[in-house]
């Protein structure tokens, strides 16, 4: 597996798989989690760069907020800010969580948040306005719900 572009041994044949699909579910619920936050926050009126800042700061602080938040304008130059274009897209999140998910009942390992992530990241994969956008378009499907 390569993290930070280093190779990192993560053990046995398939171990670096396993690794990955970990590590990607844990984004995907970060980055819904960080959606969901910064939705709330807004309609409640807060600026989305002030909000982002004070999560940035404190125990809130993780990858999808401070280098990669899914709010348009927070952070320019991601794909968020590009109308969701490039990055890692919502079908490819929603396939990593499916192999988690395979993953969780093979090994008898309950992950409920992944599990919920699954769902919503199916829901993106299977809608024509979202499902070739970058992942962070979890914060706009959000948003579009009422």
């Amino acid at each position: 597996m390569l993290t930070n572009m280093y190779p990192v041994v993560c053990g046995d044949v398939g171990a670096g798989q396993a690794a990955k699909i970990c590590n990607n579910m844990l984004l995907a619920i970060e980055m819904a989690g960080v959606a969901e936050t910064m939705n709330l926050g807004i309609k409640m009126g807060l600026d989305p760069k002030v909000l982002a800042g004070i999560i940035n700061t404190s125990s809130g602080r993780c990858w999808s907020s401070d280098t990669y938040n899914p709010v348009p304008g927070v952070i320019p130059g991601i794909p968020p800010s590009n109308n969701y274009q490039g990055g890692f897209g919502s079908a490819l999140m929603a396939k990593d969580l499916s192999l988690a998910q395979n993953a969780s009942t093979t090994t008898q390992s309950p992950t409920p948040l992944g599990s919920l992530a699954h769902q919503i990241y199916r829901m993106l994969a299977q809608d024509p306005r979202y499902a070739t956008k970058d992942f962070g378009i979890v914060y706009q499907f959000l948003k579009d719900q009422k």
